[in-house]
């Protein structure tokens, strides 16, 4: 039987990218809780927005103040409603896959929809970690934008540090008579198994979206093990959101291209290039215009997002539902199983000092006993935590200047004695002509 591949597909890029956008909202968790809230004006503002530009403007009102007058003879005062604005950045991201990426899709009667389902679930995943990158860098308990909003249980003893009932409803307390616009809960695995060994997890069927959904006293659970966690004290972070918290909206600047199809004709490889540009934003604080962006970039990673400096608290703490409780799960005497991820390497590539040749750096710098791997490709895929990086892979001593081509991205890993990745980045190779 043929084999179906990405170039055989017909594919319309303004289509396609726009039913991708579609599904991707229509999948997306963050939606349908009602966390994440939209604004056509700032989908029009993205849309305008000229490539390289990366700062949205979003103006609203300030609450109405000051104390009622009792009616008399003498004129009534009269005070002004004022205004304030957010900044919110501006992300832009992008994916390719090849057929090798997408090969098991290939096999159906609807190839199409299939590969966009398929984007739409990665995209997903992809909102999810940005939204916790933000709540990260916000809910620092030490410099964070929302500090105040951190309940810190982790240094009590005995159980008084383990989440639980009462300390749940202290963290719920922050909010004080605001309380009630809380009503998603983020938590690590580790977390949830807790609770539910405390019987505190409760599952109700959803007729209507055919799945079942979890609470944890009236709070919608989701579970991420992307969650902030320290091994050495062993403490986690849980996080406490509101509805439409969180302003999500999708646009196309100027000059940015959604979808486009490729072909590396060396390597007979076809390739579907996917981007995104999007606001996700915590309503109720800004994000700093003067951050800087890793690797000399125009747009802001996820490092940037969780980056605290990077944020300034805009409105009053009670108009911004989102709260943290830090915690242990157990006594300090118990190994808490973790999913370890992989850590991220700031690559960057400029002219070597021969023709064909790229000069790599790299940060933050390797642990000892550990080394470099690297493989130069047109689309090359980054590994995951604990992949063993051999095949495909050439080790590097960390200066040695690479043999590449401009326009390829180059991937660097750092690996353990036993050549599994525990850190990695990826960047646009620049070399000598």
């Amino acid at each position: 039987m043929p084999v179906t591949t990405i170039a055989d597909l017909q594919i319309v890029p303004s289509k396609f990218t726009a039913y991708t956008l579609e599904r991707t909202t229509e999948k997306s968790m963050l939606v349908k809780s009602g966390i994440v809230t939209s604004d056509p004006t700032v989908s029009q503002i993205i849309n305008g927005t000229p490539k390289g530009g990366n700062l949205i403007t979003m103006p609203f009102y300030n609450p109405l103040s000051g104390e009622d007058e009792v009616f008399g003879e003498e004129e009534i005062g009269v005070d002004k409603i004022t205004t304030d604005n957010e900044v919110a950045t501006l992300l832009v991201r992008q994916k390719a896959w090849g057929d090798t990426d997408l090969s098991k899709v290939f096999g159906g009667t609807d190839p199409i929809n299939a590969i966009a389902n398929l984007i739409a679930d990665w995209w997903n995943e992809r909102e999810q970690a940005i939204m916790l990158a933000v709540l990260k860098g916000i809910l620092d308990p030490a410099t964070g934008a929302l500090k105040e909003h951190v309940l810190d249980v982790s240094g009590a003893s005995g159980t008084d540090a383990i989440i639980g009932v009462d300390n749940t409803l202290d963290a719920k307390q922050l909010m004080g008579d605001a309380y009630d616009k809380l009503g998603m809960v983020f938590m690590h695995s580790a977390t949830y198994t807790q609770l539910q060994k405390q019987q505190q997890i409760e599952t109700e069927y959803d007729s209507d979206l055919k799945i079942k959904i979890d609470y944890y006293l009236g709070y919608q659970v989701v579970v991420d093990d992307g969650m902030p966690y320290d091994a050495e004290s062993k403490t986690f972070m849980t996080y406490f959101l509101g509805k439409g918290v969180f302003a999500r909206d999708d646009g196309m600047p100027a000059g940015l291209v959604g979808t486009e199809t490729d072909r590396n004709k060396r390597k007979a490889e076809n390739i579907l290039i996917n981007r995104r540009a999007l606001v996700l934003h915590p309503l109720g604080v800004s994000w700093n215009p003067s951050a800087q962006m890793d690797n000399g970039k125009k747009y802001a990673s996820n490092n940037n997002l969780s980056t605290p400096a990077n944020w300034i608290r805009k409105k009053a703490l009670k108009n911004i539902p989102i709260v943290a409780l830090k915690h242990k799960i157990a006594s300090s005497s118990t190994s808490v199983p973790v999913t370890p991820t992989l850590g991220e390497l700031t690559v960057q590539s400029v002219e070597g000092s021969e023709s064909g040749q790229t000069k790599i750096t790299v940060s933050p710098e390797k642990a000892d006993g550990n080394s470099y791997k690297y493989k130069v490709a047109a689309s090359p895929t980054m590994p995951t935590y604990g992949q063993t990086c051999t095949s495909g892979y050439t080790a590097w001593d960390g200066t040695s200047e690479i043999a590449a081509t401009t326009g390829q991205k180059i991937v660097v890993v750092e690996v353990d004695a036993s050549n599994k990745a525990v850190a990695a980045g990826m960047a646009d190779v620049t070399a000598k002509a």
